[in-house]
């Protein structure tokens, strides 16, 4: 049975169960509606969340993601809103006082968990040491050449070119204190961070949990309303269904499966989802050349993407919620190109593809597909190891702790990464900031370089002009697109799973959020 025939017959299944339970229910007279009750908040602020990983360390230096758990314990200098507008956060004002510096403002009064206060001085410290030490947040502001404090409160960011970027790229620039973090060295941070967010750190397990406790000191503008934050790593789907049906999980969140998030419906859950980033298999350029693997062969790329048929995946893994892309550009954004077709599922002319580069048979890649359940449904995972197989392909599927997998994408502690590596982007700004972080030439064994890609996306950073700016950044998505980089498959759902009386969650653009704002009622 091939991998297409099983995953149709999984979809009918599921079809039919839908059907015989969804008969209509005999109708009943209309009840009165009930007086609107004044809203009570409970006494009880603590809140657990969960999501599917957790980073290596509470510092910046392991992840450029996973803002949840970041802006508990750190400011950044600016956030996006829901619009994917800079908004104020530790900087009160920017300007652009030449066209190549930018110059912030920072608030009067913030300060760190021990005393410090925050000054210029210590975001200053923070972006050149991210620039120097390529940390994976500096991804976001590659263009900067230095970041100098001018007074306390004055730091600018020289740029190497005129680069509006740096607003949505600096979201992710968590202030570290500079005098407390050179006192106790990268690994005594690591082991004890402090940052100037509403929250400390109590108790951080790696790969568990982070559990936060409101600071007795009101932060100065974040009216942070819950008491403790628990954040637990469940890689489980079926362990987070549970603790959300027992109450002991207040709030999911990430790439849940449909199913999940249809049973906690069924639960009376508050259900939020957006289409946040691609799923992708990266095809690692540097090591498949090393390695002299049949993917170097253009037609070999383009047999694998032949093999997958991407509307099985959208409509049985993912009900309809995913969307079949063929660009590891996201749909809506100012990089979306219309003209790039999603590949049609045809399994004949992958296997003559195949036969056209020397592999009529197939062939085996020896480190397989790995991937993280933090970013990649296991299923979907499952099903690109099946339509592989179908037409001769054999790879092993590895699942990879969260830290074990941002050490493979980043080339970080020496790891071999597998010949393909499965990823979903995150949301694109309307610069392409995401897009640099694993197909920038400048970093060190990037997943994929072209030099004309990189210029195109250079130029977008400093075109003022939106219209024209979208189609250098769709250029460029284009040459990708020609090159076949990536095995692109779909446009993935994110979710925020609520209980039913857990207010005041906002999302942010793209895939970041906070919690500041939630809260408990009675």
């Amino acid at each position: 049975m091939t991998y297409a025939f099983a995953l149709r017959a999984l979809g009918a299944a599921t079809a039919l169960v839908l059907l015989t339970s969804c008969a209509p229910a005999p109708a009943a007279l209309p009840a009165a509606p009930d007086a609107p009750k004044a809203e009570q908040r409970a006494a009880n602020q603590t809140f657990t969340i969960a999501q599917i990983g957790l980073p290596a360390t509470l510092s910046p230096e392991s992840s450029a993601a996973n803002y949840a758990v970041y802006s508990a314990l750190y400011d950044s200098l600016v956030r996006l809103d829901k619009s994917a507008d800079a908004v104020p956060w530790a900087a009160e004002r920017w300007d652009l006082v030449n066209g190549t510096t930018w110059r912030f403002t920072l608030r009067h009064g913030l300060v760190f968990g021990n005393g410090d206060p925050l000054t210029a001085s210590d975001v200053a410290f923070t972006a050149n040491a991210a620039i120097e030490g390529r940390w994976p947040i500096a991804g976001g502001f590659g263009n900067v050449a230095a970041v100098k404090a001018v007074d306390a409160r004055t730091v600018d960011f020289e740029m190497k070119v005129a680069d509006a970027s740096i607003l949505p790229g600096i979201t992710a620039l968590w202030i570290l204190p500079e005098r407390y973090y050179r006192s106790v060295g990268r690994d005594g941070f690591a082991a004890k961070p402090i940052g100037s967010g509403p929250y400390e750190l109590v108790e951080f397990r790696n790969g568990d949990l982070a559990r936060f406790r409101k600071k007795a000191t009101e932060h100065l503008y974040r009216k942070a309303q819950p008491t403790e934050l628990l954040i637990r790593s469940l890689p489980e789907q079926t362990a987070m269904l549970a603790g959300f049906r027992t109450g002991e999980l207040d709030v999911l969140i990430g790439q849940l499966s449909p199913d999940v998030v249809d049973q906690a419906k069924a639960a009376g859950a508050d259900v939020e989802v957006r289409h946040t980033g691609v799923n992708y298999a990266l095809f690692s350029q540097t090591e498949n050349r090393e390695r002299n693997t049949p993917l170097n062969d253009r037609r070999v790329r383009l047999a694998l993407n032949y093999a997958v048929d991407r509307e099985a995946i959208a409509k049985t893994i993912y009900r309809g919620y995913a969307m079949p892309v063929s660009q590891f550009s996201v749909p809506d954004s100012l990089s979306w190109d219309e003209s790039i077709k999603v590949y049609p599922y045809d399994p004949a002319t992958a296997k003559r593809l195949l036969a056209e580069a020397g592999y009529p048979n197939g062939f085996k890649l020896p480190n397989g597909i790995e991937f993280t359940p933090q970013t990649t449904s296991p299923q979907v995972a499952a099903a690109l190891q099946g339509y592989l197989r179908d037409i001769g392909v054999e790879a092993a599927v590895t699942s990879l702790e969260l830290a074990v997998f941002l050490d493979k994408f980043y080339g970080r502690a020496g790891q071999a990464k597998a010949e393909l590596f499965m990823v979903t982007s995150q949301a694109e700004s309307a610069y392409g900031t995401n897009q640099r972080t694993t197909h920038d030439c400048q970093r060190p064994n990037p997943w994929w370089c072209n030099q004309r890609y990189q210029q195109l996306l250079e130029q977008a950073q400093t075109e003022p002009d939106r219209v024209r700016r979208s189609e250098l950044m769709r250029q460029a998505i284009r040459i990708f697109a020609d090159e076949v980089a990536h095995i692109d498959l779909i446009a993935v759902p994110q979710f925020v799973v609520q209980q039913p009386k857990v207010r005041g969650f906002v999302w942010e653009a793209a895939n970041t959020h906070n919690f500041d704002t939630i809260y408990r009622i009675d």
